[in-house]
């Protein structure tokens, strides 16, 4: 009779994940939700200290039935003090929380943030920054937060603004190198005039719907000398302005309200749509 020969991978024997070298091994926990990355370290004693070895932290609190506060202080106390943080993502809808991610990243020399607050759907909350920051190169926020004035931040060059509301009409000034600025399904109180675009670094713009009560009078107004590419979408009831934009290679208007102005070095243009 012939004899079959089992391998070891047949008998479960064979942890082919285990074997990887860990600097894959952190690469793929850093794609994962940090919950489920702590949760890795009872599988072996090799697991057991790689999650503080990853640089990317992924928080949803829709994971996490009681406790989330605490996993999240938790995560931040033992960490690897010598592993730098690069990206923090978190999906929250308490305010306290998004307080405490926010100072960690500001105070950790985060470099990318991100906060998803589309889970709450009752109030704004406000979110503030009293320092500046000198290492934040890309922030998103995304959901109902009152966006007004931060302090300056020197090496942000992207900035992702969803469903917020944009409570001041100057506030771009303060990030003097961003490089690109998306804007999508945001809102403009009533009592505001309009929304300035002070950038003169700023290579990119999409705004993609606006909310407001649209009066004729409310502006959107561009100061960006090096702006080369400018998209606008969806619902925009507002009057564009655009001033010194002599670089500007394309633009793509797919917008419920046909005409806008621009004023290019002292000469004005209709842009249809």
């Amino acid at each position: 009779m012939k004899k079959t020969r089992i391998s070891n991978n047949d008998q479960g024997q064979e942890d082919r994940i285990s074997s990887l070298p860990d600097v894959l091994l952190i690469s793929i926990l850093s794609l994962t939700d940090t919950k489920l990355a702590v949760q890795s370290s009872i599988l072996s004693k090799r697991w057991v200290n790689l999650w503080t070895m990853i640089h990317i932290l992924n928080f949803d609190s829709s994971l996490h039935n009681i406790g989330f506060d605490t996993f999240i202080d938790k995560v931040f106390t033992y960490g690897n003090v010598s592993v730098k943080i690069d990206s923090v993502n978190i999906k929250v809808a308490d305010h306290n929380t998004i307080a405490r991610v926010f100072h960690y990243a500001m105070s950790h020399s985060v470099t990318k943030l991100s906060i998803d607050t589309c889970q709450n759907l009752c109030r704004y909350y406000p979110i503030t920054c009293d320092n500046s920051s000198n290492t934040l190169m890309s922030l998103t926020l995304k959901g109902m937060l009152n966006f007004g004035r931060f302090p300056k931040f020197d090496n942000l060059v992207s900035l992702r603004l969803e469903r917020v509301k944009i409570i001041e009409s100057e506030l771009f000034s303060c990030f003097p190198n961003l490089e690109e600025l998306v804007l999508v399904d945001f809102k403009l109180p009533g009592d505001l005039y309009g929304l300035e675009v002070i950038s003169f670094r700023l290579l990119r713009l999409t705004i993609s719907s606006c909310y407001c009560n649209f009066s004729g009078h409310q502006k959107l107004m561009l100061l960006t000398p090096k702006l080369v590419f400018l998209n606008l979408q969806g619902l925009i009831p507002v009057n564009l302005e655009a001033y010194e934009a002599p670089l500007l290679e394309t633009i793509r208007i797919d917008h419920c309200y046909p005409v806008a102005t621009m004023h290019r070095r002292g000469a004005s243009r209709k842009i249809m749509q």
